[in-house]
This record gives C-alpha cells, structure tokens and sequence, in this order.
C-alpha cells in the first residue's frame, strides 16, 4: 500500500510542480509606477527633490565591479522588496512578444549591483517598452547567465579575443548589427 502512495507520489508532484510554477516573465500594458511602493532612486533629474530619494547617482557594485544607473528603483511598503524599473524607448513586435535579450541582461546586471550596493535581493524587475511591461523575476538561472556574461566580457577585454557565432535568431535585434559589427552581414 505504501509503494501506491510513493508512486502517485511520484507521478503527481511533477504535474502540481508545473501547475503552480511562477513564471519567469510576466507580460502587462505599460505603467510605471508600483503598487504599494516608493521611488527610492531615480536617474532622472528633478527640480522639486524628495529628501527621501537618491537622484542620479552612479550605483558600483565592487563585488561584481560593475555600475550602473537604473532609471527607477521603487521599495515596497510592506516588505521592503526593492523592484528596478528600466524604461525602454522601442516597441515589441506583435509577433514575437518578449523583451530584447540585452534589455534583459542590463536588468540582470542592475539585479547584481542592487542587491551589493542595498545588501537586499531583488525578487524582481521591469522593463517597459511604449506597448508592453515585462515583469522579470530575479532567478538563479538569470543570475548565472549574467555572471557568465561579464565573465566572459572580462576574458574578451583582457585578451583581445571573442568567440563569435552570428545567425539571424541571435542577431536580429542586436543594436551593433551592421554598425560595429564585422561578423554579421545581412544580404
């Protein structure tokens, strides 16, 4: 009888694993602002400053060596989650709706130096585009890839050598496609 249970066990978790999964990305209409939380840094320039805002600074993580400025940083009232917002000028395309790959490693990359300059982990991030929001959550499998990015950028300015593998899936939106580019060449 025990051996049944194992066997649904083992039959049923996996179903209610991918049932109640979170997804990774979320896709929404276009709004800045959170729910329940407070702008607590902002690139932008302002006249009238909130003493309870940091504006425009730099933000370097030394852990990672690596800074940036995202355009909004809000904190949740309740929890203290902190949320980065970064305001994308472009449109997603009704055919193929999901951020760009380098919008989404500059979140990333704004995931690591937030989490070393507040000393608090984001859960999440956004990127809005004029006709989409994409709610981002901060996983281990995102972190990783973006560690391996900077690695691999690091290698890449040390040594002078990449390791370049153009096709049409990874270069179609890529913004050095036929400016700096001399690997791609569209006929």
């Amino acid at each position: 009888m025990s051996d049944l249970y194992i066997i649904w066990g083992i039959l049923i978790f996996p179903l209610f694993f991918m049932i109640f999964k979170k997804k990774d990305i979320k896709i929404k209409k276009p709004k800045l602002g959170v729910f329940g939380a407070d702008i607590i840094y902002t690139d932008q320039k302002e006249k009238n400053k909130s003493p309870y805002v940091e504006y425009g600074k730099i933000l370097y993580s030394k852990k990672y060596d690596i800074k940036g400025k995202p355009d909004y940083i809000f904190k949740k009232r309740w929890t203290g989650d902190l949320i980065p917002v970064e305001l994308k000028s472009g449109t997603i395309k009704k055919d193929n709706i999901k951020p760009y790959e380098g919008d989404m490693m500059q979140l990333a990359a704004y995931f690591l130096i937030i989490e070393d300059v507040y000393h608090k982990r984001p859960k999440e991030g956004r990127l809005i585009y004029s006709n989409y929001m994409f709610i981002i959550r901060n996983t281990w499998k995102l972190r990783r890839k973006t560690k391996h990015i900077l690695a691999d950028m690091r290698n890449m300015l040390e040594t002078g050598e990449q390791s370049v593998n153009p096709n049409f899936i990874k270069c179609r939106y890529c913004i050095c496609r036929e400016t700096v580019c001399e690997y791609y060449k569209e006929d």
